[in-house]
């Protein structure tokens, strides 16, 4: 791996750690109940026409869901 590219990923990575901290803050506020959230994700993933396969990142999105309720539950 060339420096560039090490350095390319590391900035990549610190932005997707503080993307999925902003989308567990929001999460936090929103019922994990609420009739919005999953079907939103679903229609972004259907229209998904990326290299990484839309099942990788449905399975990444529930992740960050599933952390996201714990971290609301510890905070509430």
């Amino acid at each position: 791996m060339t420096p560039e590219t090490r350095h390319q990923l590391r900035s990549l990575d610190r932005a997707l750690l503080a993307l999925i901290d902003e989308r567990a803050r929001l999460l936090a506020s929103v019922a994990a109940t609420d009739p919005g959230r999953k079907p939103a994700v679903d229609d972004m993933l259907r229209r998904h026409e990326g290299l990484f396969p839309a099942q990788g990142i449905a399975e990444v999105f529930e992740a960050i869901d599933r952390h996201s309720a714990s971290f609301a539950q510890e905070r509430g």
